[in-house]
């Protein structure tokens, strides 16, 4: 009997068909590729370019940011001021406080004077004065003061009455003052008194309050 013989491609196929019960066939697994570069790069997300858009908004937001930091800066100095206007106000009105308290005592010293104790009540009132008119001040009392005090008695007591701030800052007051004299002697027949406007420049130095001008009005 003649044999049959296989059409070509039959073996092959032979070998993909399903085999008999029982047997178990492992198919053959297709062998894994590396993507290539090009598909490689394909695969990863490309980053958006940035549109006309965007940098409009991204300038928007620095102008925004620009404007805050100088509306801050100008709060800050603002405040700056303010602080610096209050602590001034404060060094002026404790300035006036304490230079109308050493006006009043030390225009009571600077006028007063008793024949009988110059020497104390002339170096008491040098001790409130400073610069040119505590030199005018020694002078007037030596040459002119003195003589008469000391020839007919003179005794002068003087007393602010009232007193006022004419002008002030933290280290220079100038205040009116007016101030009753009484005065006795061996020239008058009784006491004398006489209603006197002064005017004093109180200067600040070393801590003190000291007159550095008397202007009688």
């Amino acid at each position: 009997m003649p044999r049959n013989r296989p059409i070509a491609g039959q073996r092959a196929r032979a070998h993909l068909t399903a085999p008999t019960t029982g047997t178990t066939v492992l198919e053959p697994r297709a062998t894994e590729r590396p993507l290539a570069p090009e598909t490689a790069k394909r695969e990863q997300p490309e980053r958006p370019l940035r549109t006309e858009q965007d940098s409009q908004g991204w300038r928007s937001g620095t102008r925004l940011l620009a404007g805050l930091l100088a509306l801050t800066l100008s709060a800050l100095t603002a405040f700056g001021l303010v602080a610096y206007r209050v602590r001034s106000d404060q060094r002026v009105e404790t300035a006036r406080d304490q230079a109308m308290a050493a006006a009043h005592d030390h225009a009571q010293t600077i006028l007063s004077y008793d024949y009988r104790h110059l020497d104390a009540d002339f170096a008491a009132a040098r001790a409130t004065l400073t610069g040119k008119f505590a030199s005018d001040y020694k002078v007037t009392t030596t040459t002119l003061v003195r003589p008469g005090a000391e020839q007919y008695h003179v005794v002068v007591k003087a007393e602010v009455a009232a007193q006022s701030v004419v002008s002030a800052t933290a280290d220079q007051v100038v205040v009116l003052l007016f101030v009753n004299q009484t005065t006795t002697s061996t020239r008058l027949d009784g006491p004398k008194v006489d209603l006197n406007r002064v005017r004093l420049t109180l200067v600040k130095s070393g801590g003190s309050w000291l007159v550095n001008k008397v202007v009688a009005l």
